[in-house]
């Protein structure tokens, strides 16, 4: 497993088991964890917005969730790592926190969608401690999340709002943090995930494009631009260096 530093974004690279594996370590040495799980759309936005790119660089670690992603770390870094999707990464973090007894918290998309995957996952024995929905405009989650200290935090907002809101809140008391996107629309059934074979083309993009084409009719656009933004930079401009190779 290595962590490279890719366009100054520290990513873990590898095995999926193995880069989970880690954070679970991480976080039973005592590190408190931000975690991006990073694609070609969010890296696209962070090139937009200053403030989200510095939110972004607050990150332990970003996650090579996107198959863009995959491609250019190959490309220019000569690094080869699996796609680590946040949705299975969060997945495989309720699995730990039943095994572990840590505590969840929810916080994202609608009511009704919320509290449906609150109850998914409790039938799973995950200990969720709390959940909110995403549509708040003032401080009721944080003061909440402050007093039921949950272990993981899970925020399923969509870029660039869910990573900002966790880069502003970082004082809070969880041991990893991080963004789901739908997530919560895929547990709780509203919104299904990419079939198998989508995913083992890393075709997931194109299928919620062929999907949702109104809602998502940016997302090709960004497919091309961040292919072209990369071929353009070159290694030297992509990977700014191999940090180091982790055991």
């Amino acid at each position: 497993m290595t962590e490279i530093k890719f366009y100054n974004y520290p990513i873990l690279c590898g095995k999926a088991d193995e880069v989970r594996n880690y954070l679970i370590e991480q976080i039973e040495n005592g590190k408190k964890l931000f975690i991006v799980t990073l694609n070609s759309q969010i890296f696209l936005r962070a090139e937009q917005i200053p403030d989200y790119m510095k939110a972004l660089r607050k990150a332990d670690f970003h996650l090579p969730d996107g198959a863009g992603i995959v491609w250019a770390i190959k490309k220019h870094c000569n690094i080869k790592s699996d796609r680590i999707p946040g949705i299975d990464t969060m997945d495989y973090l309720c699995d730990e926190a039943v095994k572990r007894n840590w505590t969840v918290y929810l916080l994202g998309a609608k009511p009704d969608v919320v509290k449906k995957a609150a109850d998914i996952l409790k039938k799973r024995g995950v200990k969720i401690v709390g959940y909110h929905h995403g549509y708040f405009e003032d401080q009721t989650p944080a003061k909440e999340i402050q007093k039921l200290k949950p272990d993981l935090l899970f925020v399923g907002m969509g870029a660039p709002r869910q990573e900002l809101w966790i880069a502003q809140h970082m004082h809070l008391p969880f041991k990893l943090a991080m963004g789901v996107g739908g997530s919560f629309d895929v547990i709780a059934g509203v919104k299904k995930r990419a079939p198998v074979f989508f995913q083992k083309m890393r075709l997931e993009w194109f299928y919620r494009w062929l999907t949702e084409p109104i809602s998502r009719s940016r997302v090709p656009v960004d497919v091309m631009k961040f292919y072209f933004k990369v071929v353009l930079d070159g290694k030297a401009g992509a990977c700014k260096t191999v940090h180091r190779n982790i055991d």
